[in-house]
């Protein structure tokens, strides 16, 4: 297989990758120890144009395997793997099922549960972590994108999640050494190869600065937000600098023609990570990526402080991100006096370090 994209990750148990395939999953020739396949609940057959279908068609039939899987934890997590395959058509050792339950395929019009795709896949890794203990063969993990077919979930929303925790799971495991996220729909490799580009220069640039991000810098606030937000952006710097502290925010403070590079650097370098919910943000995808790149961040202690400027629900792949952080509501006018009140706690934090 030609991939569109491998990275090799440094770890501590040695060097791994993962690579991103526009391919059929079908059609793979290269030793795979475990496939894994999404299905509704229950939902093993062999349907035309599914993948279900195309691996009955190879002697792979996943709903005898399903009636008598090695590891089971469908009741609590929904998620099993098989034993051994045998007599089929394709290099597949195991097959490994993440089963959506919250999904009601063509009828949920796009709006498939995203956040339920990641902490599905967190699950499905601890599973394999379980497996490779137990002495089960898991080396090369092949990895369909999950929700992209039937369950029509918005793929662009869990790329970069997704692929985070793949990276994650790589550097913790011992056993497993190559990720294979196959997909034979070439628009969405395609975005999941950008965002494994995209989140692999993410994690190397903050490797990098880690030796001089140490706690006698000086604060720094990163400002995240909607261009239909900018207004408020602006007023919201104001009140920080002039209230002492540092504050970066795009395009202001961007000066070279790599804005990308510019916004990892500024993120990984900032001490407090300040993002503006609003119904413009929850529709970007550009804050999504920066509240993921902070999230990274956590392990050096950098701070959230979201601050929600109108009554717009959460989607779930924010909810993901933002469920345990401590945010300020500010839609209750006046706003003016909200932002002073932000501005307050933040300028406090920083002073109590």
């Amino acid at each position: 297989m030609n991939a569109l994209i491998s990275k090799t990750i440094g770890t501590r148990y040695g060097e791994k990758d993962i690579s991103v395939y526009a391919q059929d999953i079908v059609d793979i020739r290269e030793p795979i120890d475990v496939m894994t396949v999404s299905a509704f609940l229950h939902g093993y057959n062999p349907s035309p144009d599914t993948l279900m279908g195309a691996l009955y068609g190879r002697g792979i039939d996943v709903r005898e395997l399903a009636a008598s899987p090695q590891i089971d934890l469908r009741e609590s997590s929904n998620i099993w793997l098989s034993r051994e395959i045998t007599g089929a058509q394709l290099p597949i050792g195991r097959i490994g099922c993440i089963e959506m339950t919250r999904f009601q395929g063509r009828n949920c019009k796009g709006k498939g549960d995203e956040g339920q795709i990641i902490a599905s896949i967190q699950a499905y890794f601890h599973m394999l972590h379980i497996a490779s203990l137990s002495g089960i063969p898991v080396e090369t993990v092949g990895l369909p994108i999950l929700g992209g077919g039937h369950q029509m979930v918005d793929v662009a929303m869990t790329a970069v999640p997704t692929i985070n925790e793949c990276l994650r799971f790589l550097r913790a495991n011992e056993y497993v050494k190559h990720i294979r996220i196959i997909s034979r729909n070439q628009s969405q490799a395609y975005q999941f190869a950008k965002s494994l580009e995209r989140s692999y220069s993410t994690q190397q640039a903050g490797q990098s600065l880690v030796s001089r991000q140490n706690s006698d810098r000086s604060r720094s606030v990163f400002i995240s937000y909607s261009s239909g937000d900018r207004n408020i952006a602006d007023n919201l710097c104001a009140k920080l600098e002039a209230a002492g502290l540092k504050v970066w925010y795009a395009p202001r403070n961007i000066h070279s023609t790599d804005y990308a590079s510019a916004i990892v650097n500024a993120i990984t370098q900032c001490t407090d990570f300040v993002v503006i919910i609003s119904k413009n943000s929850l529709q970007s995808h550009h804050v999504l990526n920066e509240i993921d790149l902070a999230f990274q961040e956590l392990n050096r202690n950098i701070r959230f402080c979201p601050l929600k400027i109108d009554e717009e629900e959460m989607g779930p792949a924010f909810r993901y991100y933002l469920s345990r952080q401590h945010w300020m509501d500010a839609h209750i006018p006046p706003l003016e006096k909200r932002l002073e009140e932000f501005t307050a706690s933040i300028a406090g934090a920083c002073d109590g370090r």
